[in-house]
C-alpha cells in the first residue's frame, strides 16, 4: 500500500483556528412581498430536496436540512444516489464519548458475524481500526438504530454497501448497514464522503465539504478511515477524526480506544415522501414559523398520506382563491396555508369550507396549502395537498350517424357556469332509437333535452369535468320480406272455387315502413284477386297479410302475375303467381259385375283427379254346382244338404225331411222347408222324375268339360 502521511498544522494555525470558530456567524433573513409563492427553501419537492448538496466545490452552495429521529435531529443533505433515496448526515454529534473500538493493540482474529465481504478471500485477522470488526459498528451504531428511531422512522432507512481499506490486509471489503461512518482520505483532508463509494475509489461518495462539519475544533468526530502512521504502517491502532473548524478543518489519527463524538449517515428512502416545509408540523390553530432550512432550523418532512392508506379527505382551492372547499376531512386534522412570509394552521371540525380571512389571509393565491395530522408517537406527519379548482372543461365527441351542429363540443367554463348549449343532430340516414339518451354516461350534471329522432340539445352546468364520445346514431335500414307460396295447384276447366293463399310482408328493418302499396302486376293480373286489411305503414318487426286467389271459371292455360309490394325508401318485394287450367284427361278403369252386384266402368281426371261411373252391367248371378249331403235324415231328425257357387263359392244350404217308418226321405230345395205327407201313391212318377234330372245333369257335364277342352 502506498506510504501515506499526516499534514499536521502548526501550533500558530491550530490555536488561530480554535479561536476564530468560538466566534457565531451571523445570517441575513430575506423576507419575500406579502403572499407570493415560498421559495424552495421554504417549500420542496422531492425532486427538490434530491437537489440538495453539501458540494461547495462545484460553485454552488445549495445546502438544506431536515429532521428526522430523535430530539428534533437536524441532517444535511448530502445528495442522492437513487432514484427512491437521499443520503443524510448527521448535522451534529449523537453521542459523544464515543470508543472507536477499546482494545488498540492486539488484532483481531476474523469473525464471519461482522459481514464482511471481501472481493477474493476472508484475511486470518484484521488491526484493531479496522472498521467492520468494529464496537462502534456492530454496537454503537446499531443501538442508536434501535434508540434514536422510532419503528417508523427505522422502516424508511435504507441499507447502505460501502467499501473502506483494510490497512493489515493490503486490501478492501465492503459492508452494508442502515447507519454508517462517513469516509476520508488521509491525504486529501479537505472533505470527507458519505453514501455509495467504489472498491477503486473509496473517496468518491457525495461529498461533504468542511463547512458542514461543525464550527469548532471542539466537535471532533470518527470517520472511518484507517490511519497509516508514517513512522511505522503497521501500527493499525489508530482510526482518521474530521476535525471541524471554519478555516482550519483537516484530519486527525486517533487512538481506537480514545472517546469522540460520532455523527453517522444514511440513505432516506423518498418513495413516501411527498414534500418539504421550512414550517414545523402542526399542533394547534396558528400561526407556523418559518425556519432557516440551512440554518439553525431544518425541513420537516410530509409523508404521503394517500401511501401509508391514512385517511385524510380532500382539499380544493376555489377557482377564484377565496376559499377551500372540504370533503370528508376527519376532525382533528389540520388545514395549512404557507406562502413566502409563514404559514397558519387551522384544526377542522366539522367544516365543509375555510375563507382565506378564516387563516389570515386576504387570497389563498401564490399559497402551498395541504391536509396534515402527525404521529406524534412515530414522529410522521402524513398529508394531502389541495387542488386548485381549475376551469370544468367540457369535451363531448359526436358519435357515429351525429353532427354537433353547434361546433361547440369543447368548451372550458368557470365553476358552477352552465354551458352554451350543445346541439347534436343526426346526419341523413341515421336516426336515435327509442331510450338513446339512457346511453349517454358521463354528463356530470349536464341534461340531454328536446331529443327526437333527429337530435338534441346538451345544457346545463357541469359538476366536474365532461370527457365523453356519444354513443353512436342508428343507421336506418329500410328493408321488408315478402313470405309465402305464389303457386297454385294446377285444375281443370269447371273447377271449384280455389282457396285463396295468404303471404306475409314483415318490416324486417328498423324504421317505419310507410306508404306499403300491394298490388299485382303482369300480364295476367286481371285473373287474379288480392284482398288485404288496406293498411299503409308497417312498424318494425310488425306483419302484414294478404290474400291472393285464381278468379273462377277460368278457361284452359296458364296464367302468370306478379305479387308487387312497395313502400317508401325500400326496395320492392314480389312473388310470382301461377295457375294453371287444363281440360279434362280421362283413364277408364272397368269394374266387372259378380254373382250379386252390377259391372260398371270408372273415368278418373288425370290433371285433377275429378271421377265418375258409367257403362253399368247386370250382375251374373250364381252358378251352383250339385247338391251334397253333409248331414243325413233319420226317423227322428232332419238332414242337411249344401251346393256352391262355381263363380263366388257362395253357399246355399237345405234341410232334408226326417224319413218315417212308412216312407221314404223326401228333399226340398227350399232351405229348412221340406215336410213329411206320408203318401206313396206317386212313387213311380217321382222316380221318373228323379231318372230324367240325372240325364239331364250328365248331359250338361259333358258340354262342359267339352268346352274346356
Amino acid at each position: 500500500m502506498k506510504q501515506r502521511y499526516l499534514k499536521k498544522p502548526c501550533s500558530f494555525l491550530l490555536v488561530s483556528a480554535m479561536v476564530l470558530t468560538m466566534f457565531p456567524t451571523f445570517s441575513t433573513s430575506v423576507h419575500a412581498e406579502e403572499n407570493q409563492s415560498p421559495t424552495k427553501e421554504q417549500f420542496s419537492t422531492v425532486e427538490e430536496l434530491k437537489n440538495y448538496d453539501t458540494n461547495d466545490n462545484d460553485g454552488v452552495k445549495n445546502p438544506a436540512k431536515v429532521y428526522f429521529g430523535n430530539n428534533n435531529q437536524q441532517w444535511w443533505i448530502a445528495g442522492s444516489q437513487s432514484n427512491d433515496g437521499i443520503t443524510l448526515f448527521s448535522a451534529s454529534s449523537m453521542r459523544d464519548d464515543v470508543q472507536f473500538e477499546s482494545n488498540y493493540m492486539d488484532n483481531k482474529t476474523y469473525d464471519d458475524k461482522w459481514n464482511c465481504t471481501y472481493p477474493d478471500r476472508e484475511p486470518a485477522e484484521v488491526f484493531p481500526n479496522h472498521y467492520g470488526a468494529s464496537y462502534i459498528r456492530n454496537v454503537t451504531l446499531k443501538e442508536m438504530e434501535a434508540s434514536f428511531f422510532t419503528g417508523s422512522e427505522q422502516a424508511l432507512i435504507n441499507k447502505t454497501t460501502i467499501y473502506t481499506d483494510d490497512t493489515k490486509n493490503n486490501g478492501v471489503y465492503s459492508t452494508t448497514d442502515k447507519l454508517y461512518l462517513a469516509y476520508g482520505d488521509q491525504e486529501d483532508y479537505n472533505h470527507i464522503t458519505v453514501g455509495k463509494n467504489s472498491a477503486n475509489d473509496l473517496n468518491d461518495g457525495l461529498r461533504i465539504d468542511p463547512s458542514y462539519w461543525g464550527k469548532s475544533v471542539l466537535e471532533l468526530f470518527w470517520i472511518r478511515s484507517p490511519f497509516v502512521s508514517n513512522d511505522n504502517p503497521n501500527d493499525g491502532s489508530s482510526v482518521l477524526t474530521a476535525w471541524p473548524s471554519k478555516n482550519y478543518p483537516a484530519f486527525s489519527g486517533a487512538r481506537t480506544s480514545n472517546v469522540e463524538k460520532i455523527r453517522p449517515a444514511f440513505e432516506l428512502n423518498s418513495s413516501t415522501i411527498l414534500f418539504a416545509s421550512a414550517v414545523p408540523s402542526a399542533t394547534s390553530t396558528g400561526n407556523l414559523t418559518l425556519q432557516d432550512t440551512d440554518g439553525d432550523g431544518a425541513f420537516t418532512l410530509r409523508y404521503d398520506a394517500g401511501k401509508y392508506s391514512k385517511n385524510l379527505g380532500s382539499a380544493v382551492i376555489s377557482y377564484d382563491d377565496s376559499k377551500v372547499i372540504l370533503t370528508d376531512v376527519p376532525n382533528g386534522t389540520y388545514l395549512v396555508a404557507q406562502n413566502s412570509n409563514g404559514a397558519y394552521a387551522k384544526q377542522i371540525t366539522n367544516e365543509t369550507e375555510v375563507s382565506a380571512s378564516g387563516m389570515n389571509l386576504d387570497s389563498f393565491a401564490n399559497c402551498k396549502i395541504w391536509l396534515e395530522t402527525t404521529d406524534t408517537a412515530n414522529r410522521i406527519t402524513y398529508a394531502a395537498l389541495a387542488e386548485k379548482e381549475q376551469e370544468t372543461a367540457v369535451n363531448i365527441v359526436a358519435g357515429a350517424g351525429l353532427n354537433i351542429t353547434s361546433n361547440n363540443g369543447v368548451q372550458k367554463v368557470v365553476p358552477n357556469t352552465a354551458i352554451t348549449n350543445i346541439i347534436v343532430e343526426a346526419v341523413d340516414g341515421y336516426f336515435l332509437p327509442d331510450g338513446y339518451e339512457d346511453g349517454i354516461q358521463g354528463l356530470n350534471g349536464l341534461t340531454v333535452t328536446n331529443i327526437t329522432k333527429n337530435g338534441f340539445t346538451i345544457l346545463g352546468t357541469p359538476a366536474s369535468d365532461v370527457n365523453i364520445t356519444l354513443p353512436p346514431a342508428t343507421k336506418a335500414v329500410y328493408s321488408m320480406l315478402l313470405n309465402g307460396d305464389g303457386t297454385f295447384t294446377g285444375t281443370c276447366v269447371g273447377y271449384q272455387p280455389i282457396t285463396a293463399k295468404e303471404f306475409t310482408i314483415t318490416n324486417s328493418g328498423n324504421v317505419d315502413l310507410e306508404n306499403v302499396d300491394i298490388s299485382i302486376t303482369g300480364t295476367d293480373k286481371d285473373k287474379f284477386e288480392l284482398s288485404g286489411d288496406g293498411t299503409t305503414t308497417i312498424q318494425p318487426n310488425d306483419t302484414l297479410k294478404v290474400a291472393v286467389a285464381p278468379k273462377d271459371s277460368l278457361a284452359t292455360g296458364i296464367y302468370r302475375a306478379t305479387l308487387t309490394v312497395t313502400a317508401a325508401n325500400a326496395q320492392i318485394a314480389t312473388t310470382e303467381l301461377q295457375f294453371t287450367v287444363n281440360e279434362h284427361d280421362y283413364v277408364a278403369v272397368v269394374t266387372p259385375p259378380n254373382c250379386t252386384e252390377k259391372g260398371y266402368t270408372t273415368y278418373t281426371c288425370r290433371n285433377c283427379s275429378h271421377s265418375y261411373k258409367g257403362n253399368e252391367v247386370d250382375a251374373t248371378g250364381h252358378t251352383w254346382g250339385e247338391w251334397k249331403v253333409i248331414k243325413e235324415a233319420t226317423t227322428t231328425e232332419t238332414g242337411k244338404k249344401e251346393r256352391v257357387c262355381e263363380r263366388c263359392d257362395y253357399k246355399e244350404i237345405a234341410v232334408i225331411s226326417m224319413i218315417s217308418n212308412k216312407e221314404q226321405p223326401t228333399t226340398s230345395t227350399k232351405p229348412d222347408t221340406a215336410v213329411k205327407t206320408g203318401d206313396s201313391t206317386n212313387i213311380l212318377l217321382w222316380s221318373m222324375v228323379m231318372v230324367i234330372s240325372l240325364a239331364g245333369m250328365l248331359t250338361a257335364l259333358f258340354f262342359k268339360r267339352r268346352r274346356n277342352r
